[in-house]
């Protein structure tokens, strides 16, 4: 079943998200919104601006927090990681970085968090981007799990044509997918797209993960985790559970 299919089979349906009833035509629509460009200022003239992945925010025990992974920040100045507001103005973090130190045996630390609470408080109207993080999907059979919907930005939509034009394009990609199985890694789930990609999903990566899943007579959607890694068929998937661990050592 391709995207367009599945997501077509739920227009006429309606899906609870955090306590709302949200129409079913606009669920995909609705769970991409939190997916973002993560954005790294430049200290120059022209190219002001590098794109290094994707990233998804969150609202966490009262911060708002911008999620990427660790591998993301090589070579990165975690100082100069920032959002772009709507009219394309640099809103820069100062509320400081969190990560864990990578270990090789798991990926459940390679994930990093920014604290964007005061650049919020002074620009209120940056509070719609940010999901509500107060639950996790329950555990429940894979038959009772309708859909995932993975939202990033692949670097070879983005358009960059500062020196000509002056021109920032992005392109958000949402890829409908279904669960594959359990790796050896507890921490990760690997889901299947439901039609491989025409692109390279390189870029990916931080951005959100979410589930659509049956409970009892209700559709409801849960955040799901954050993208690690990814192929034109096959994605890896940061799990919610560990997410929220994360989080919650650092914003208790």
């Amino acid at each position: 079943m391709n995207k367009r299919r599945l997501f077509k089979d739920f227009a006429q349906l309606s899906v609870r998200l955090n306590g709302l009833v949200v129409p079913g035509r606009s669920i995909e629509r609705t769970l991409a919104a939190y997916s973002f460009n993560l954005v790294v200022y430049n200290n120059h003239e022209m190219y002001k601006v590098s794109l290094v992945g994707s990233a998804t925010a969150v609202h966490f025990n009262g911060r708002y927090i911008l999620l990427c992974s660790n591998h993301q920040l090589r070579d990165v100045d975690p100082q100069q990681v920032a959002m772009l507001k709507d009219d394309g103005g640099l809103l820069v973090t100062s509320g400081g970085y969190r990560t864990y130190h990578v270990r090789s045996d798991t990926d459940a630390n390679d994930i990093a968090a920014f604290d964007f609470t005061e650049p919020v408080a002074a620009h209120p109207d940056l509070k719609r981007r940010f999901f509500d993080l107060t639950e996790l999907p329950p555990d429940t059979p894979v038959t009772n799990v309708m859909a995932m919907l993975l939202t990033g930005y692949p670097s070879a939509r983005q358009t960059y044509d500062l020196e000509e034009r002056n021109h920032l394009g992005l392109a958000r990609l949402n890829v409908a997918c279904v669960p594959d199985g359990q790796p050896k890694d507890d921490a990760l789930i690997r889901v299947r797209a439901t039609e491989p990609l025409s692109v390279d999903p390189d870029g990916m990566s931080g951005g959100s993960a979410f589930v659509i899943q049956m409970v009892g007579t209700d559709l409801r959607a849960y955040f799901a985790g954050i993208i690690l890694q990814g192929g034109r068929q096959f994605f890896h998937v940061l799990k919610s559970g560990y997410v929220v661990a994360f989080l919650r050592s650092f914003y208790p």
